[in-house]
């Protein structure tokens, strides 16, 4: 029984012999494993370099801000040179209408050819001669002054041009056209200029006036068989355009310029033209004399221009024809100019 027992101890195989080859086998499976596992931890970092790789790149395209600063300066530089040159114009644009302002007029020599007295009267039966005058309009204020004043002159005409020269208003320069004439004031001739109109810009020729109001004057050639009615040709003449067209038509200057010559040498000339204006019409005729240079032309002997081209007062030439009109007063001696909106020629025989 105990050998038995003996042999079923050798014979029959124990469990934890048995179990030696089996953890043996699991060792090298987790032996293996663990191999396998050192293994990939060893290759898993390969994609970290080239992600980083990868990164490290991009820096590489920053030369795309030093392509930037290269376009900057040229841009910056191309402009300074077009802004400063203009400013180095402008002192020659300036100067190029100084230059053609400041030439002062040269008397044309024109040969005198005084005009021949003839006998001849108004519709009152008053001989219109070099003294002749007629009041056309008058008007008082409150003090009993005389504020606005119209009267028909007459003049002796000294020769057959119209002549010019220039005045400034507003800072403008105005060619003004006048006929040389003369007035006779308590029994002395006194040369005088009547002005005709004028035109923007200084010493320009009459063949170079522009087309417009400054180009025109109203004019009538009559007869000595024509009756004369100061009151009637006031009247007449200022009533508008449309009605009185025909009767008293406008002219060309240099028209005129054309005709003088040709004119008998018996002849009268006689112009109309206001002398005073009340003074709330001030405003109003300086408005006019800037905006219708043959205005200001015709308007500048009656006022007084200060520096500032206020229109300060009517001028002395302006009082003083009202006391020699209306008061009979005598004329203080001095170059005058009269104007005229108005202009009558009356032709003699000869």
């Amino acid at each position: 029984m105990a050998l038995r027992r003996s042999r079923g101890l050798t014979d029959t195989p124990q469990p934890h012999a048995m179990a030696k080859p089996a953890a043996r086998l699991l060792l090298f499976l987790i032996c293996l494993a663990t191999l396998l596992g050192n293994v990939g931890c060893q290759e898993a970092p390969d994609p970290t370099p080239t992600a980083t790789a990868t990164i490290t790149r991009t820096p590489t395209i920053t030369p795309t801000p030093t392509i930037t600063p290269t376009p900057t300066p040229t841009q910056t530089t191309t402009p300074a040179f077009t802004i400063t040159r203009p400013p180095t114009n402008t002192p020659t644009v300036t100067r190029t209408p100084l230059r053609t302002l400041s030439p002062t007029p040269t008397p044309s020599q024109v040969p005198l050819r005084p005009a021949v007295l003839f006998s001849y009267t108004d519709n009152f039966g008053r001989p219109v001669d070099w003294s002749y005058h007629h009041v056309t309009e008058v008007g008082f204020n409150r003090l009993d002054e005389a504020n606005h004043l119209w009267a028909f002159m007459a003049f002796q005409l000294m020769d057959r041009a119209i002549h010019q020269r220039n005045f400034t208003f507003l800072g403008e320069k105005i060619t003004v056209y006048y006929l040389h004439v003369a007035h006779e004031f308590n029994g002395t001739l006194i040369p005088m200029q009547l002005v005709l109109g004028g035109t923007p810009g200084a010493n320009v020729p009459i063949s170079d006036i522009p087309a417009g109001g400054t180009a025109y004057l109203q004019v009538q050639i009559r007869d000595s068989s024509q009756p004369f009615s100061p009151r009637r040709t006031h009247h007449e003449a200022n009533l508008a355009y449309e009605q009185r067209e025909t009767t008293y038509p406008l002219m060309f200057i240099k028209e005129l310029q054309a005709l003088l010559p040709t004119l008998p040498d018996e002849l009268i000339v006689l112009a109309n033209h206001p002398i005073l204006f009340p003074p709330d019409h001030w405003p109003q005729i300086k408005l006019d004399m800037r905006r219708v240079t043959y205005l200001a032309a015709r308007y500048q002997p009656f006022f007084d221009i200060d520096a500032y081209s206020r229109l300060a007062n009517q001028s002395d030439f302006a009082y003083a024809l009202r006391d020699y009109l209306l008061d009979n007063q005598p004329m203080p001696f001095g170059l005058y100019a009269y104007s005229s909106q108005t202009l009558i020629i009356i032709t003699g025989d000869q």
